[in-house]
């Protein structure tokens, strides 16, 4: 079952990140799952909301990447469901999930970005995601796979995609084109 909740941003934000709430009721509790959609039934769960006995919320997390279905608590107290979902947002690392679905679904696509030379050469030498490829004058491309991978990263480690398609490193946004399709460049419509 879907849940709505009342809080618009929050609804905004979700939508952006490929997110959605479900919820899902006990007789002990109410749990409210942060679910990236991957195209199943019921999605992939990347944090959840539960509240206390004393009126308050935890919020729970995929907080640390490769491991599956395995949440933190990432913060506790909270005074409402939307608090604990926004906590969740904050924490929940699901690139590697955003990057097996792009991959799955074999676009082609790449964008590319200009950055300082530190930042070219730090990106490059990641671990993950593959994808990332150093050009001249310090320009990056990034495949779709690798752009999104860097989507479902939290806002708190400083490198990451957002909505608008830019890519923020050190609290500093740069822009990212995407590049003509493969058809494109060969010089077909």
């Amino acid at each position: 079952m879907n849940v709505t909740v009342v809080d618009r941003s929050l609804t905004s934000l979700l939508k952006q990140r490929r997110l959605f709430l479900t919820r899902e009721r006990s007789d002990a509790a109410e749990i409210v799952y942060v679910c990236v959609d991957d195209g199943l039934p019921g999605g992939y769960p990347v944090g959840y909301a539960i509240p206390s006995r004393a009126g308050t919320w935890f919020a729970y997390a995929r907080a640390r990447p490769g491991r599956i279905f395995a949440n933190d608590q990432v913060d506790a107290g909270l005074s409402s469901v939307e608090e604990a979902v926004r906590a969740v947002l904050a924490h929940a690392r699901y690139g590697d999930v955003l990057f097996a679905l792009e991959q799955r679904a074999g676009s082609g696509t790449t964008y590319t970005a200009e950055v300082p030379g530190a930042h070219a050469t730090r990106l490059t030498a990641l671990a993950e995601p593959a994808g990332i490829t150093r050009l001249a004058n310090g320009r990056i491309r990034l495949t779709a796979p690798a752009l999104a991978y860097l989507r479902g990263l939290p806002e708190r480690l400083g490198c990451r995609v957002d909505d608008e398609n830019r890519l923020w490193l050190a609290g500093e946004p740069y822009r990212l084109i995407r590049e003509p399709g493969p058809a494109h460049r060969r010089g077909m419509p």
